[in-house]
């Protein structure tokens, strides 16, 4: 296939399915990794409306949002806020992922980073999300076994509630639940707005053996209306390389903080 029908099949399949990867477009063109990022790297010169990603190519937030509904544009001005202090997060999230560990991911934008990054994972795992840009990012890896869990789709988000109480998470042992919050405070924990997901947070902290915070620099000293964990009750808290050293320091007598690379 020469480069030029290459850049067309990659052109259609990004119009088809918004998000394509270097690794499956290797094996499907059945050329080199190098020749498909060189390929994708000349599509993003040619069309403004496709951009890089860590692994692979998509369309631009904006051109998606136009094609969805009205409702999802306040989810995706939320994912640009702090978009590489989240994927810095991401990347270091990473490293606490284990071959054949199940995991459950919130609809976060902070954990939809967290996905692109998963994208990439090379060893089996299972990923549990209540986010449908999450779970649709996730299903681009053959190694990932993705459950998305069903219920109720809220407006202007990518949230999907559990509202019919499906039992699908008593199925699964959870080994790490990875999650963010609207806010954390050494008084208030960790807190959200939205009543609903206090309480699936709460469920879900509750329920796994290992949890990991996953909260930008910006949400430190922040509260939402209401708390749904403690400090006591996550391992971990990884945020941006941006916090402030004294803010760091507060926060270190009460849990684990790692700052990602910046």
């Amino acid at each position: 296939m020469l480069a030029t029908e290459r850049e067309e099949f990659i052109r259609k399949l990004i119009l088809e399915k918004r998000v394509v990867y270097v690794n499956n477009l290797a094996e499907e063109l059945g050329v080199t990794r190098p020749t498909v990022r060189n390929d994708l790297d000349k599509l993003v010169k040619k069309h403004s409306d496709l951009t890089r990603i860590h692994g692979g190519i998509m369309l631009k937030e904006e051109i998606m949002s136009k094609d969805l509904t009205d409702g999802i544009s306040e989810y995706s001005e939320r994912a640009f806020v702090n978009k590489e202090e989240k994927k810095a997060i991401a990347k270091k999230a990473i490293e606490f992922v284990n071959k054949g560990d199940t995991i459950l991911l919130d609809s976060s934008s902070t954990c939809f980073e967290f996905a692109t990054e998963l994208v990439t994972f090379s060893e089996q795992l299972t990923v549990i999300t209540n986010g449908i840009s999450t779970g649709a990012i996730l299903k681009q890896n053959r190694h990932i076994n993705v459950l998305v869990i069903g219920g109720l789709l809220k407006a202007n988000s990518n949230t999907i509630y559990d509202e019919f109480f499906s039992p699908i998470l008593d199925n699964f042992n959870i080994d790490t639940y990875f999650f963010s919050a609207s806010g954390l405070s050494l008084d208030g924990g960790f807190s959200e707005n939205n009543l609903m997901e206090v309480k699936h947070k709460r469920t879900n902290v509750v329920n796994s053996k290992k949890t990991i915070a996953l909260v930008d620099s910006t949400k430190f000293n922040k509260d939402s209306s209401s708390t749904f964990c403690t400090f006591e009750e996550v391992d971990i808290l990884i945020t941006d390389a941006k916090l402030d050293k004294r803010i760091e320091q507060q926060f270190n007598s009460c849990i684990k903080i790692i700052k990602a690379d910046s």
